[in-house]
């Protein structure tokens, strides 16, 4: 019997090993399987990785194109009232110079603009002589 024992024996080892070798194989193909979508998964992490990079340069460039246009809105506002303003005074010019002053208003304006005489200079203070009498001149004391 033991001859029988041993066959059987023998069989099951190579059935064993034969199914280890499957088993060995089917992990492998498993192992490269995971190792391939690892790959892609990389792949497409890096490629998502510099679109976003890219998204956040073209984010910045229309902030800065909205700085621009907001700092655009405001000169072109800024010009609007300034030409309002300009049409305002010369609506008001055009409205001055159909303005006659009256004759009053003529005369004060000439007289303001005439040239005014020089002021008078004040008389000289009075000359005392040695008694402390006012003489009215300057007397030389050396002589």
């Amino acid at each position: 019997m033991s001859g029988i024992s041993s066959v059987s024996s023998a069989s099951s080892a190579s059935a064993n090993s034969a199914a280890q070798q499957a088993a060995i194989q089917q992990a492998k193909r498993v192992a490269d399987q995971a190792e391939s979508t690892a790959q892609t998964l990389e792949s497409q992490a890096a490629n998502a990785q510099a679109r976003a990079t890219e998204a956040e340069g073209y984010a910045r460039t229309l902030d800065v194109q909205a700085g621009q246009a907001q700092l655009s809105a405001g000169y072109s506002e800024l010009h609007a009232s300034a030409l309002q303003v300009a049409g305002q005074i010369n609506n008001e010019l055009a409205n001055a110079t159909s303005y006659v002053p009256s004759t009053a208003v003529q005369q004060s304006i000439a007289y303001s603009l005439a040239p005014q005489p020089a002021p008078i200079a004040p008389p000289p203070a009075p000359v005392l002589n040695t008694q402390g009498q006012v003489t009215g001149k300057i007397i030389n004391t050396r002589a």
